[in-house]
C-alpha cells in the first residue's frame, strides 16, 4: 500500500515533464556539478591553501560523507512527507554550503562547506526515484530512471570545460557564490512546482516506518545486488570526481586542455550511459531477458576498462575514459531492479539505503586513494607518482571483482531472472 494519497493526481505527459521532471532534474544537475567540480578547481585549491593529497582527498570526499550520512533519515522523510517538501528544504542547505565554501579560508572551512553541500543534494536522485516509483507504472521505471540520470551527466559535463571558461572570468570563490544563488533558485522552483501529497490514514508511526529497514536488509536479492552496485558506482564517482583529472596529468602526462577534454568525455558518458541502460532494460523486458544478466554484463565490461586504466594503457586514454564514464551511471540499473522487488511504500527507503551504502564507499574510496598516494614522494614535476595510482585504483578494482563473484554465485544459487 502506498504511503501517500494525492491531493490531485498529476496526469502523465506534459505536466510530468514540465512540472515534475525538470525541477527535479535541476537539483540532480547541481548535485553532479558539485560532486565533480573539484577535479577542475583542485590545482587552484592546492596552490592557494597549500593542501596535501590527503587533505585534498578528505575535503573533496566530505561531500560523500554528508551525502551518505543523510541517506537513512532521507528515506524515512521521503516516505512520510513526499519529495516536494524534502527536496526543497535540502537544496536550501546545499545553497548555504556553497556559500560557506566560497568564503572559506582554511581546509576545515572548505570541508564543512563540502559536507553541507553533500547533505543538501542528498535527495537529488532519491527524491526523483521515489517520485517516479509513486507516480509512474513500474514497467517504465528503468527507462524513466535512466533518462533522468542523464541530467547528472550534464552536471558533470558543466564541471569541465564550462568551469574552465568560468575561471577565466572569476576565481573559484566567485564561481561558488554563483552556484549558491543558482541552488537557492532551484530550491524555490521545486517547492512551487511539485505536487503536494498528504500522508495516508494507513501510514504508521516512526517505529513502523523504521521497521521497514528490516524488510530491506532481510531481503536476499538486496544483498546479492547491493555489493556490486555499491562498489562499481562508488569507485566511478570517487575517481571521476577528483582522481581522474590528476591521473590524466600525472600518468598520461597531458596538458590542462587535454585533461579538460577527457573529463568532458567522461561527463558525456555519464549523460548518455544511464539513458542507454534504460533503453537496454526496456528492450530486455520486451524480449523476456533478465535485468540481472544485463547488469552483470555491464559490470564485467566496466571492470575490464578499469583494468586497462590500472595497466596504464595511455595510448587509448580517450577510449578508456569515455567507456568508463558511459558505464558509471549505467550500473544504477540496480536501483530499478530493487525498486521493482519491494512494495511502493518502501520505495524511498530501498533507494536511500542502497545509496547510503554506495556513498559511504565512495567517501572511503576517494579518501583512500589520496592516503595511498602520499606513500610515494612527489615527482620532479610536482605531480603524484604513477605507481600510487596503480595501487589505489587496483584496490578499488579488487573490491568490485569480489562483489561480482558474490553476485554471480547468488544469481546461480537462487536462479533469479528478474
Amino acid at each position: 500500500m502506498s504511503n501517500y494519497t494525492e491531493t490531485k493526481a498529476p496526469p502523465l505527459g506534459a505536466w510530468i515533464m514540465v512540472g515534475i521532471f525538470l525541477p527535479l532534474a535541476g537539483g540532480y544537475f547541481l548535485s553532479f556539478l558539485f560532486r565533480s567540480i573539484n577535479a577542475m578547481i583542485a590545482p587552484h585549491l592546492v596552490t592557494e591553501l597549500e593542501l596535501s593529497a590527503s587533505q585534498l582527498g578528505l575535503m573533496t570526499s566530505a561531500y560523500f560523507l554528508g551525502f551518505g550520512l543523510f541517506q537513512l533519515p532521507l528515506g524515512v522523510l521521503l516516505d512520510r512527507y513526499g519529495p516536494a517538501r524534502v527536496q526543497s528544504l535540502l537544496l536550501g542547505v546545499a545553497a548555504l554550503g556553497a556559500f560557506l565554501f566560497s568564503i572559506g579560508e582554511t581546509s576545515g572551512m572548505l570541508t564543512l562547506g563540502r559536507a553541507l553541500i553533500g547533505v543538501g543534494v542528498a535527495g537529488g536522485l532519491m527524491s526523483s526515484f521515489t517520485a517516479f516509483a509513486l507516480w509512474l507504472p513500474r514497467r517504465y521505471l528503468p527507462l524513466a530512471n535512466g533518462c533522468f540520470m542523464g541530467f547528472g551527466g550534464l552536471g558533470a559535463l558543466a564541471a569541465t570545460k564550462p568551469v574552465a571558461w568560468a575561471l577565466e572570468l572569476t576565481d573559484w570563490r566567485g564561481l561558488f557564490y554563483v552556484l549558491a544563488v543558482m541552488t537557492a533558485a532551484v530550491a524555490v522552483l521545486v517547492g512551487l512546482c511539485l505536487p503536494k501529497f498528504k500522508r495516508s490514514a494507513g501510514l504508521g508511526g516512526l517505529r513502523e516506518q523504521l521497521s521497514g529497514f528490516a524488510a530491506i536488509y532481510g531481503n536476499r536479492l538486496f544483498w546479492r545486488v547491493a555489493p556490486l552496485s555499491i562498489t562499481t558506482i562508488a569507485t566511478g564517482l570517487s575517481i571521476q570526481g577528483l582522481w581522474a583529472g590528476t591521473w590524466l596529468r600525472d600518468v598520461a602526462v597531458l596538458p590542462p586542455d587535454a585533461v579538460a577534454n577527457h573529463l568532458s568525455l567522461i561527463a558525456v558518458g555519464l549523460t548518455v550511459g544511464p539513458a542507454l541502460s534504460g533503453f537496454a532494460a526496456e528492450a530486455a523486458r520486451r524480449s523476456g531477458l533478465s535485468l540481472l544478466a544485463l547488469l552483470g554484463v555491464m559490470a564485467f565490461l566496466y571492470m575490464a576498462v578499469q583494468t586497462m586504466i590500472v595497466l596504464e594503457w595511455t595510448s587509448i586514454s580517450y577510449l578508456l575514459w569515455a567507456v568508463f564514464g558511459l558505464l558509471i551511471n549505467a550500473m544504477a540499473l540496480s536501483y530499478a531492479i530493487l525498486s521493482q522487488a519491494f512494495d511502493r511504500s518502501l520505495a524511498g527507503r530501498v533507494n536511500t539505503n542502497l545509496n547510503m551504502l554506495m556513498i559511504g564507499f565512495a567517501f572511503a574510496s576517494q579518501f583512500l586513494v589520496g592516503w595511498i598516494i602520499e606513500f610515494w614522494p612527489l615527482t620532479s614535476g610536482g605531480g603524484y607518482a604513477p605507481e600510487s595510482y596503480q595501487v589505489g585504483f587496483g584496490i578499488l578494482l579488487a573490491t568490485q571483482v569480489a562483489a561480482f563473484v558474490w553476485f554471480l554465485l547468488g544469481c546461480y544459487s537462487t536462479g533469479r531472472t528478474a
